[in-house]
């Protein structure tokens, strides 16, 4: 039986700037998965997961309670509602223009995630 297992030690806890940072690096790296998502051959599958990984980091980075970089996450979560919304439409039947709209929130979001991401970056070590 371990030890650790048994106690409950806040010092294990990450602080809410630690929480913040670590959602901020899951976001960049969840971002980067969008650019190697060819949604024509992959499917909306592929999109679906990269799109619940940047919702939850999006949570995460709200939960921290820190305000850095508010206005850039609330245009994040603008722009990640949009995809959301296009993925909604294209639906199992991917038509040209409906995986253009597709492609096009995809850049919304790598766009406005890289504005939290340079922003991260000031703040976290």
């Amino acid at each position: 039986m371990s030890l650790a297992a048994g106690c409950s030690d806040d010092d294990d806890e990450a602080s809410p700037e630690e929480a913040f940072c670590a959602a901020g690096d899951s976001l960049e790296s969840n971002i980067a998965g969008l650019s190697d998502i060819d949604v024509v051959s992959e499917g909306t599958d592929a999109v679906d997961e990269q799109f619940a990984a940047i919702q939850s980091d999006l949570d995460e980075l709200r939960d921290s309670g820190s305000d850095v970089a508010a206005g850039e996450i609330d245009a994040l979560e603008s722009a990640v509602d949009q995809l959301g919304d296009d993925l909604d439409a294209l639906g199992d039947d991917i038509s040209a223009d409906a995986a253009s709209a597709v492609g096009a929130s995809l850049s919304g979001v790598a766009s406005a995630a890289q504005a939290v991401v340079d922003t991260l970056a000031t703040t976290c070590p």
